[in-house]
């Protein structure tokens, strides 16, 4: 997830995919209660391939961190609360910094979006956020500037999570550059089209060729 610390001691299951297709597919994670009253969960040998192959992480890697987010939370999902207190220790910037960004990322992670993030959601979000590819990392920006979870972003979307980006970043002279500004002249670049929306498409094109805007834009650097 751009900057972070030794994430080897958080991790969590269920369904990955509905509101959006992960990488390679969407196949659901379906973990199996073993003690009614424990509240344990086993990851099945599908789900472990699956995740390899999601995350890159090795097998013991992922039942590290499959452990500690169920003992964490046995619910095994993450409410808002929740993963804002892990977001806070996957990340080396101050907790102000971060607050105002939490929820954008939430809503990215949350790939079914029914609310809350699940151990698989949460796996592959942050492998792919922290160590993905270019493209795949800003697959999941776009997710945090479609607030709506439509498919588009519009200019009045832009504008709230670049204030978080600001404050993310430290940007200290925000009246020289206002983000209502920078998501207007930013809008205009990315809308190809200009039919007021722009694409998930449209938006990984622009990004990927500026690194100006892309540093500015993108959480997970």
């Amino acid at each position: 997830m751009g900057n972070t610390n030794n994430a080897s001691n958080r991790g969590r299951v269920s369904t990955v995919g509905k509101k959006r297709t992960q990488q390679g597919g969407n196949p659901s994670i379906n973990p199996t209660k073993v003690d009614d009253k424990a509240t344990k969960w086993v990851l099945s040998e599908r789900d472990i391939k699956f995740l390899c192959s999601q995350t890159g992480l090795p097998e013991n890697e992922i039942r590290m961190w499959h452990e500690n987010f169920f003992h964490d939370n046995p619910d095994g999902r993450l409410d808002r609360d929740e993963f804002r207190k892990i977001f806070h220790m996957l990340r080396q910037e101050s907790p102000d910094r971060l607050d105002n960004i939490c929820d954008h990322v939430f809503r990215a992670f949350d790939v079914d979006g029914n609310g809350f993030v699940e151990f698989g959601e949460f796996l592959v979000g942050f492998a792919v956020c922290s160590r993905g590819d270019l493209r795949s990392r800003l697959d999941y920006a776009f997710e945090c500037y479609d607030l709506d979870s439509n498919g588009f972003i519009t200019e009045d979307e832009i504008e709230p999570v670049l204030r978080g980006m600001y404050t993310l970043l430290g940007i200290k002279h925000v009246a020289d550059y206002p983000p209502e500004i920078v998501a207007k002249d930013l809008m205009n670049k990315l809308d190809l089209t200009k039919d007021g929306c722009v694409t998930k498409d449209e938006f990984i094109y622009f990004l990927m060729k500026e690194g100006m805007y892309r540093n500015t834009v993108n959480p997970f650097h």
